[in-house]
């Protein structure tokens, strides 16, 4: 059933899931959409189609894991418009900021820092907080010369994180508002870089995914989850080597939207739920 690239197309997604055809998905806009059986745990396990209608690789990972007769296939627009309506008993995943509609309908008030001041000695490079107008304009007025790289502070990713060299890259912030606060470090050279599954303060995976395959010292990574103490039980910590040999924080990502390298089905699906888990437990305290 699924395409090149662990993609799934529409017509497959709704058959898994018992619709009858992809035009009566799509043109649905009330309530009666098909709901999966949910499994002991969650009444309904609700997988986000993407805008065309596809499962990405960790929605297909997850069906693997929970069972084609569980899931229930989603669009952004049925959370947005209020058509599904997703509660603590049940699973969600999605993208970024589908999680996010999902986390504000629900009443829980979602925050992340990429970058804890507990693990900034395994940066290795320069890392502070500005907005993006004050970068524009130092960009213009000359005060800064060099590159930098930068991306979105809120985690919504409005862009994607870039190397900055000159006015000429302002067009890759897209409709970003100069007001938006934004990271910024010096630019350092990754060789390969990594991800590294956490759960519950147990490291459960180290998934490579770009680069060369050598170097990345765990002895580090290690001490890094140790220091790591005021943290979600459940999150991935992505490390790789620089230029240098150092092996080095790229950045800490919450697990309740990330992607899944090369997790097994069930490393990936025990990151998510151990996360939503959390989250939902925080609305009800």
């Amino acid at each position: 059933m699924m395409l090149k690239g662990g993609k799934m197309n529409l017509s497959e997604a709704l058959k898994l899931a018992g619709s009858q055809t992809a035009a009566s998905w799509e043109e649905n806009n009330d309530t009666d959409t098909y709901l999966g059986q949910g499994n002991d745990k969650y009444e309904h396990i609700y997988l986000q189609l993407n805008s065309i209608g596809e499962f990405l690789e960790e929605e297909n990972l997850l069906i693997d894991y929970f069972g084609r007769d569980a899931i229930t296939p989603y669009y952004l627009k049925k959370i947005e418009q209020g058509d599904i309506v997703v509660t603590e008993k049940d699973f969600a995943s999605g993208e970024v900021p589908t999680m996010q509609a999902i986390l504000d309908k629900l009443g829980i008030d979602y925050s992340y820092n990429d970058y804890l001041e507990c693990l900034h000695k395994y940066l290795h490079r320069k890392i502070w907080t500005d907005t993006l107008g004050n970068v524009k304009s130092s960009v213009l007025n000359g005060t800064r010369t060099q590159p930098i790289f930068i991306k979105p502070k809120d985690g919504l990713k409005k862009f994607t994180g870039f190397v900055l060299t000159g006015k000429n890259d302002f067009y890759k912030f897209k409709d970003a508002p100069d007001n938006m606060e934004v990271w910024c470090s010096d630019v350092v050279k990754f060789i390969s870089e990594y991800r590294i599954p956490v759960i519950n303060g147990e490291i459960r995976d180290c998934c490579y995914y770009v680069g060369e395959k050598t170097g990345l010292d765990m002895s580090v990574v290690e001490s890094a989850v140790k220091d790591f103490k005021d943290c979600n039980k459940a999150y991935c910590i992505d490390f790789g080597v620089l230029s240098t040999g150092e092996t080095a924080l790229i950045e800490v990502n919450d697990a309740y939207s990330i992607g899944c390298y090369t997790m097994s089905q069930e490393t990936y699906a025990e990151l998510l739920m151990t996360r939503w888990d959390e989250l939902m437990a925080s609305k009800k305290a």
